[in-house]
């Protein structure tokens, strides 16, 4: 779609209005004004002012509040900007039209889809070696002359441009933004990617390797026994662009380069003997998260053993939202080592039994859950939850187990739809806390 046609579509008060609406108003972080989305967020003045300083040219970012997440022991926390609610429905605005703008950079960004491409080339006698490169400090490292060119090349309205640079270059914290992307912005990860675009193209481009990167993560199969050639050449590329790799010839580095026999990991998938199998500190995440779930009673005096039932099996097969498969078993469904599985079951039900609960809870399988996940169809979904066909009369069943019934009954439909919007939301970013740090 043309730029300036895909700016005015996206930037039209009905379409703002949508995007709140499915995207921001059942969130609950807030900016550095404080403000957070909720009934009393006055969205029809505060998407009138935003059209008519786009309009006027006078539109300006708040400053982004800075939020700190741990990266580990000796390591520098990662720094994540959150904008103001007004803000944030400008930068997803940005976001859809560079989608509607870049529609092949919108589709990199799905790891389950790499990841079938990946287990079938594995498999592929043809290729006799693997290159895995690890870009460091990826979003931080990005130059913004170059991005600015590369989005320049495409994006001619003034408006558009002037948005998507001064979201980029604003501060957060007390940090000016001369160089990066801010993390944490929902234009971040389709900018990276317009970003390495032409990259991407010349290191595809050699018919002799199959080449996949995943953010700040590449992999790459050759017809070659001898790939260090390859492994230099491709770290030149990225350092002409200003992004540094973790060196290949030292030890424990991410950056590695072997046959196709050994062993290595890619997205927490491990890949031994051409199959692709969970790393073991992924194995140990779900677990830690489970025996979590499960000890948790101990501290209850009267425990809702429906409501640990309810958390331990969701935690175990994932759940259908907003048409998405979310959860470990949906991520990791491409796994060939089925005794993962079967190991996982026997784990939970050892803590079941340790905790007394063998009685109490009836615990779902991930054996099972493998093979409802592979179902095409989202609606076919029986063994897992899909809070998608959920009537209002099964929303109201489901909050019974956190609220009182006389509560419940006295809420209108749009009270509960919402409450149960926040909650479910909240239920899925404890899934995604499971996934992260797959790399």
């Amino acid at each position: 779609m043309q730029p300036y046609k895909a700016f005015n579509t996206r930037f039209r008060k009905k379409s703002l209005l949508k995007i709140y609406y499915e995207n921001i108003h059942f969130t609950s972080s807030s900016g550095v004004d404080g403000v957070k989305a909720c009934d009393e967020f006055d969205i029809n003045s505060e998407i009138d002012i935003i059209l008519r300083k786009i309009r006027n040219g006078s539109y300006k970012f708040s400053r982004y509040k800075e939020k700190l997440i741990s990266k580990g022991a000796g390591k520098s926390p990662r720094v994540i900007s959150i904008p103001t609610v007004r803000d944030r429905i400008v930068i997803k605005a940005l976001h859809l039209t560079l989608q509607d703008v870049y529609p092949e950079c919108s589709k990199t960004l799905i790891p389950q889809l790499m990841l079938e491409k990946i287990k079938l080339d594995v498999k592929k006698l043809k290729y006799k070696s693997f290159v895995k490169i690890d870009i460091k400090e990826f979003y931080p490292s990005i130059e913004h002359d170059l991005l600015f060119n590369a989005l320049s090349s495409r994006i001619k309205k003034a408006s558009f441009k002037d948005l998507l640079f001064q979201s980029i270059q604003n501060t957060t914290g007390s940090i000016e933004c001369k160089k990066g992307i801010p993390q944490g912005l929902s234009i971040s990860n389709i900018l990276a990617e317009v970003y390495l675009k032409d990259i991407d193209s010349k290191n595809s481009s050699d018919k002799k390797n199959s080449y996949y990167r995943y953010v700040d993560d590449v992999l790459i199969f050759s017809k070659s026994k001898k790939t260090l050639p390859l492994v230099k050449r491709i770290i030149d590329r990225f350092d002409s662009i200003g992004l540094d790799c973790h060196p290949y010839d030292e030890i424990n580095s991410k950056t590695k380069y072997g046959l196709l026999s050994d062993e290595f990991d890619f997205l927490g998938y491990l890949i031994s003997n051409r199959e692709l199998t969970v790393k073991p500190e992924s194995i140990h995440r779900i677990e830690m998260s489970i025996a979590k779930i499960i000890s948790s009673v101990k501290y209850v005096e009267k425990p809702n053993f429906d409501i640990t039932q309810n958390k331990l099996n969701i935690r175990i097969t994932g759940c259908i939202f907003e048409g998405k498969r979310r959860g470990w078993l949906f991520y990791y469904s491409q796994l060939e080592d089925l005794q993962v599985l079967y190991k996982l079951d026997s784990t939970v039900k050892t803590l079941l039994k340790k905790a007394g609960l063998s009685e109490e809870i009836k615990q779902k399988k991930f054996s099972k859950t493998y093979g409802e996940c592979n179902r095409v169809i989202l609606e076919n979904y029986k063994y897992i939850l899909n809070f998608d066909v959920y009537t209002v009369a099964e929303k109201r069943e489901y909050l019974a187990q956190i609220m009182e019934l006389k509560t419940i009954a006295s809420l209108d439909d749009s009270t509960v739809d919402a409450i149960f919007q926040k909650r479910i939301r909240h239920l899925v970013n404890d899934l995604d806390q499971d996934l992260r740090n797959n790399s």
